[in-house]
């Protein structure tokens, strides 16, 4: 019997499919599937897909199929070898819970609408090592469900898609609390390969679609001959993809390799411990159940304790500022935008005012005194402690970077009490690095954000 381009040669224990060295025995056949893409014969080590292109009819596709079962039930142990498939079978028939898939991608969606509506979301939420070294623990959970705006909407729609993608294939069969349980082991791999690495700041969802492809190539190796051929992929396929992921991660800047190293062996891990009782059918032990409660907890709280900060809370940002001056790695442009926070949209404290001015100090300081933005925001500080005569010599610096931009002219009325104190201008929509008419922006630029962000 042969298919059209993929003859299958019958011997009597085994057959052999197109240009395949090596024989398949009949009793290593786990599962045969049939449908519209083709024949697909499962075996203990690996996948076949004959495509349905190669049949010359849909009749000869199922008579190939019938044939292969036929031999399948007169080799020896046949019998058992046909209920197993038959259990297998009825696999496919319970309708497959969704809940821990469809719930990350509605948080990441979720939170996705909240940064678009306020920004300042992904530098509260954002794993920073050194801040969550000093405090900020909820950035090990929150930065995994928030994703880099200026990619907007290629990080995000790339990683939901795959998280889509791959959580139902591993929500199938590991089930929801399981699956729970190994996206928090993924969540805390990325993490610690992000530590390892020394990214100073991660943001996206890449870690945790990393441990579910790490999770199905678990379930393929370990498992694989326990589930419908539609369940699995071909190893040598499936292997193929992820070393084309490892070299798109060592050559592409700014993407976190170790993010995804750690996820991957994390989700992998996890797959390998959780695998056989789930594919056995048993319930949720009291240590699973407990870790799929305690990642979702854990979730929650983390939220829960993002929302000060996030909030524009002043004892909040007071606390962020301090932590902030203590790390080494951050940039201007994030002391800037704290500093200015601090100034201008909350009730700040005389100690939050001077935490605010060491910033504004630094941040001046590392753009090595070239973006008037910057000076503004030293400006602005100053005006609040009190200090008209300071906030004058920072923003007469920035005029006379910036002489075309009437802005800087308003906020100079306002520390001369020309225009009220409360009367602040409309700020520039752009940064100046993307306005300056002499200043392209350049990655060398001092002004600009020389550690960005990984994703």
């Amino acid at each position: 019997m042969a298919a059209h381009g993929a003859p299958v040669l019958f011997e009597p224990e085994d057959f052999h499919v197109g240009d395949r060295a090596r024989p398949i025995r009949y009793r290593d056949i786990t599962h045969l599937g049939v449908s519209r893409r083709g024949l697909a014969i499962g075996t203990v080590d690996d996948l076949i897909l004959i495509r349905r292109a190669k049949f010359a009819t849909e009749e000869s596709m199922e008579s190939l199929g019938r044939a292969l079962m036929d031999r399948v039930a007169r080799a020896p142990g046949g019998d058992l070898q046909l209920a197993r498939m038959a259990e297998i079978d009825a696999m496919m028939r319970v309708r497959p819970p969704r809940r821990a898939t469809t719930a990350f991608v509605l948080a990441c969606l979720a939170v996705l609408l909240l940064q678009l509506k306020d920004p300042f979301l992904q530098r509260a939420g954002s794993f920073v090592p050194e801040l969550v070294a000093a405090g900020e623990i909820w950035r090990i959970v929150t930065a995994n469900f928030l994703h880099e705006m200026l990619l907007f909407p290629f990080h995000i729609g790339i990683n939901l898609v795959c998280v889509v993608a791959f959580g139902r294939m591993v929500e199938r069969i590991l089930g929801s609390g399981r699956t729970i349980a190994l996206m928090g082991a993924s969540a805390l791999g990325c993490m610690l390969g992000c530590t390892v690495a020394g990214y100073p700041e991660v943001v996206g969802a890449s870690g945790v679609v990393a441990g579910l492809a790490g999770a199905l190539l678990a379930i393929e190796l370990r498992g694989g001959r326990r589930l419908p051929v539609w369940w699995r992929l071909p190893r040598r396929l499936f292997i193929a993809a992820l070393l084309l992921q490892v070299a798109i991660d060592i050559t592409v800047p700014y993407i976190a390799a170790a993010a995804h190293v750690g996820g991957f062996l994390a989700g992998h891990l996890a797959a390998w411990i959780m695998l056989d009782g789930a594919q056995l059918g048993r319930p949720l032990g009291r240590v699973r159940r407990g870790l799929a409660v305690a990642v979702a907890a854990a979730a929650a709280l983390s939220f829960i304790s993002l929302t000060p900060l996030a909030g524009r809370s002043p004892e909040a940002l007071e606390r962020h500022a301090i932590r902030l001056l203590h790390t080494r790695t951050l940039t201007a442009e994030r002391d800037n935008e704290v500093a200015w926070l601090i100034a201008t949209e909350t009730a700040a404290s005389e100690h939050g005012l001077r935490a605010a001015a060491a910033l504004a100090e630094r941040a001046v300081a590392r753009s090595q005194r070239a973006d008037p933005d910057i000076l503004d925001t030293l400006a602005e500080v100053r005006f609040a402690m009190g200090d008209p005569v300071g906030a004058l010599d920072a923003i007469d610096e920035a005029i006379a970077m910036a002489r075309d931009d009437p802005y800087f002219r308003e906020q100079r009325r306002r520390f001369t009490g020309e225009r009220a104190a409360a009367d602040r201008p409309d700020a520039p929509n752009l940064p100046w690095i993307l306005r300056a008419p002499e200043a392209p922006f350049s990655p060398d630029d001092p002004r600009g954000d020389e550690d960005g962000i990984w994703i």
